[in-house]
């Protein structure tokens, strides 16, 4: 006579699938190109998209690479250590040292769901809740031709309209 599962068993069976079931709906479909508002970068944490790299250096300095050319840097190198770059909710991206800032883009506004975004292009671009660009890198190839608006930080900024066609027209 062939003996049945115990009680414990298939308790334990039920709990470990529902455990499973769980993770596996409440893990963040988050991708490997984007920073959500309230998401963080870490020392050596990145966002990557093809053959760029935008990484939060241990030295503090937030860099945008192709391949291994850098194309684009916030010139913190240095300035700090333990620095974390965050997305914030009021759609300003930020590097801290402990409390401290150490840069900004100097976009902050009314608290929403805000997103940065490596895109294909290689630049990179803060959106806001309404998929509007905010800010940007400049440092997008191929055909555009949207002015930026360069900004006292070493940034660019064009309007929505632009979103994902940026050109730096200041070298």
């Amino acid at each position: 006579m062939a003996s049945s599962p115990s009680s414990p068993t298939i308790l334990l069976f039920l709990l470990l699938s529902a455990a499973t079931l769980f993770s596996l709906l409440t893990t963040p479909a988050s991708a490997t190109n984007r920073l959500n508002a309230g998401q963080s970068l870490g020392p050596g944490q990145s966002l990557t998209q093809g053959p760029y790299l935008f990484i939060m250096q241990p030295d503090c300095n937030l860099v945008l690479y192709d391949n291994i050319k850098a194309v684009w840097a916030t010139g913190t190198n240095g300035r700090a250590f333990s620095c974390v770059l965050k997305m914030q909710t009021d759609g300003n991206l930020v590097i801290y040292s402990g409390s401290r800032v150490i840069w900004a883009s100097n976009t902050n506004r009314q608290i929403g769901n805000y997103y940065l975004l490596l895109q294909r292009d290689r630049n990179v671009v803060i959106y806001d809740s309404a998929n509007n660009a905010i800010w940007a890198t400049g440092t997008n190839v191929g055909n555009a031709a949207v002015v930026i608006i360069p900004h006292s930080n070493g940034t660019a900024a064009a309007s929505g309209a632009a979103q994902n066609k940026m050109k730096e027209l200041h070298p």
